[in-house]
């Protein structure tokens, strides 16, 4: 069996697994549904219960708390208005699900009317018409997506349009808010008496003299693996000293500028934090960098995708003492503040059935305190990052990550260009980086080579016919 056949049947089997589960929970269901439509439209106000609206939602997202967790603390929620919708869940660790989503839209698979995947994938997703147009679903409740267009920003938004923009098709909305941020224990800053450093300099001088590996405590950490880990450290420094992937988007250009004032100054401020860095940082990713914040062997990150588990006592061991804000800026004259948007969103292949109850399970899971302030508070009691600013805000005294966010998404960019060949070029500067920083090439040879492959990859693709 091909790798592509393995990754289908897999991902198919795993289906027919919790549809069979779901079987014996249906079944009793389909006795007693119309009689609990009318048990509930008794006691809410008409209008609550949706028993007309009538399918089954597969849903495909990423694993953990605050993807397909949060979901399942909707779900009850949704089955009060919505009794003849069933949702079924499957999901896996997110770094498989990226390839298997490529894979099963290329391939038109229909077993999951709803993917829950990021905006990097949207160009390639456009590409190969696997999105449904959702401005006709929207239109059919007005109110409700005037809400959302308010409460979610429009730099967010805007990332699940085709072109990215405001009035771009509307193919996705976006349940799902993250930004790369400084994350940092403020009372350990306090106690120093540091100010919150704005600079690379400024965290660099930090870590100097936070830095105690004698008591295995590290100034700093972050998500260094080399490949994208690495890739996002680097794009974010980069873009902080006022670099951009390309010197325009456009035809007739598409020329990589990595070797450039900014791409020095990126490598080289990674470069001098790494003297302070935990011992687990050259191979990390977001969980390892998590899991050295939550057990306190590390003190900061000014540049980390984070979680707000980290504001959670049952994972960390300093939920109070954790703060996020704004990374730093370069200290150039092009440098500014501007952290790499993350965040998932949902969208419908066209190909699969049930497209209705669908959208309303996305737009569920999109609602905020309009539709039903609980939904919003299950969500985030279960770990999800609401994209929503009023969400961010209620909330924020619990969990100051979403203080960070709200903070961040004014001045946040994409965390990749949107288009399709941005996964495979930030896995090759993040080789590059890592290179550098671990003393495998020069600065200079580590930036030349994200040029010569980053041109390689673009040739390849014919954006220089």
């Amino acid at each position: 069996m091909s790798d592509t056949s393995s990754i289908i049947e897999r991902t198919l089997e795993e289906t027919r697994h919790r549809r069979s589960l779901a079987l014996t929970r249906r079944r009793m269901l389909e006795t007693s549904a119309a009689a609990a439509a009318v048990a509930m439209a008794g006691s809410l106000s008409p209008g609550e219960v949706r028993a007309d609206v009538k399918g089954t939602v597969n849903v495909y997202a990423a694993s953990g708390k605050r993807w397909d967790g949060s979901m399942r603390a909707a779900y009850p929620l949704f089955r009060e208005k919505f009794p003849n919708i069933e949702v079924n869940l499957t999901s896996e660790p997110i770094g498989d699900t990226y390839q298997k989503i490529s894979v099963m839209m290329n391939s038109k698979v229909d077993a999951f009317n709803v993917i829950y995947t990021d905006f990097g994938q949207w160009p390639q997703m456009h590409t190969i018409g696997a999105l449904t147009p959702l401005q006709p679903f929207a239109d059919q409740d007005p109110d409700w997506f005037k809400d959302y267009l308010a409460d979610v920003p429009e730099a967010v938004t805007k990332l699940y349009r085709v072109p990215a923009a405001p009035n771009g098709e509307l193919f996705g909305l976006c349940p799902d808010g993250n930004a790369m941020m400084a994350a940092y224990r403020k009372d350990v800053l306090d106690r120093a008496g540091i100010a919150f450093p704005t600079t690379w300099e400024g965290w660099i001088e930090a870590a100097k003299e936070l830095n105690d590996p004698a008591r295995e405590v590290y100034a700093y950490v972050g998500a260094m693996a080399r490949g994208f880990w690495a890739g996002f450290e680097f794009w974010e420094a980069h873009a902080s000293f006022g670099g951009e992937w390309f010197d325009k988007m456009e035809k007739g250009y598409w020329n990589p500028t990595f070797r450039t004032e900014a791409g020095y100054g990126a490598l080289k401020a990674l470069a001098e934090l790494s003297k302070y860095q935990h011992p687990v940082t050259a191979n990390a990713g977001e969980d390892e960098v998590n899991t050295a914040f939550a057990n306190g062997s590390a003190l900061f990150g000014p540049a980390t995708w984070g979680t707000a588990n980290l504001n959670n006592p049952d994972f960390s061991n300093f939920p109070t003492e954790f703060h996020w804000d704004v990374p730093p800026r370069g200290s150039n004259a092009a440098g500014s503040h501007r952290p790499l948007m993350g965040g998932l969103g949902q969208f419908i292949p066209p190909w699969s059935k049930d497209h209705e109850a669908a959208w309303e399970w996305i737009k569920w899971i999109n609602s905020g305190d309009k539709t039903d302030p609980r939904i919003g508070e299950e969500m985030v009691k279960a770990g999800s990052q609401p994209s929503r600013v009023s969400l961010l805000t209620k909330f924020g005294a619990q969990r100051d990550f979403f203080n960070g966010l709200a903070k961040s998404f004014p001045t946040a960019i994409p965390f990749v260009m949107l288009i399709p060949e941005a996964n495979t070029l930030v896995q090759a500067i993040g080789e590059e980086a890592a290179d550098f920083i671990n003393g495998q090439k020069d600065i200079d040879a580590a930036l030349d080579a994200m040029d010569k492959r980053a041109r390689r990859i673009m040739e390849d693709s014919g954006y220089y016919g």
